[in-house]
């Protein structure tokens, strides 16, 4: 990735959540990023391309934050309010701000979904690997508790609540988590 690639995928994370999925197109892409639309076609293929890139990205920068983030903390209380404060609010506030979140996924195509799956499981790992120092039965639990965190916020961020029907879903899954650990230890 170059410079270039990095405006690009700026550029359809902005037309995107400005638009939606199915009336963004590549000539708009183009514009926003100074490029032709040839351009993109030949480096992406076509917008479920461009958008598959995009999320590949956005995911590989989110777990890099995560990983810093997590190295900063000092207990699974800390670790959890960083997953929240990294993963989760900030995309809230970017499915608040679309005039229909529910395109974004609607309007996917192939590359873009499995892109997408790839993020999760990536996210997924790594809360495994913060959750099993502090799981007795470590492996097992730890993955299944990171998939529920996951899938759980992930459809809570996308789902149509307020911020903070949001802030008291997340403070009880967090309390339960923690009481979970604590029950382990």
């Amino acid at each position: 990735m170059d410079q270039d690639d990095d405006a690009i995928f700026q550029t359809v994370l902005h037309v995107v959540t400005r638009y939606g999925m199915r009336r963004t197109t590549m000539a708009e892409l183009a514009r926003g990023a100074g490029v032709s639309r040839q351009t993109l076609y030949d480096r992406f293929g076509d917008k479920d391309g461009i958008m598959a890139a995009t999320i590949e990205h956005a995911g590989a920068n989110l777990v890099k934050d995560l990983r810093l983030g997590f190295a900063q903390t000092r207990n699974l209380e800390e670790k959890l309010d960083c997953y929240l404060n990294t993963a989760v609010w900030p995309a809230f506030e970017i499915f608040q701000a679309m005039p229909d979140a529910a395109d974004l996924e609607t309007g996917m195509g192939p590359a873009s979904i499995a892109n997408t799956r790839k993020v999760s499981e990536a996210k997924q790992k790594l809360l495994a690997e913060v959750l099993a120092e502090h799981l007795e039965d470590s492996d097992q639990s730890a993955k299944s508790v990171a998939e529920f965190l996951e899938r759980s916020t992930d459809r809570a961020k996308k789902s149509e609540i307020t911020r903070d029907e949001l802030e008291q879903f997340l403070t009880v899954l967090k309390a339960s988590i923690l009481a979970l650990a604590l029950a382990r230890a």
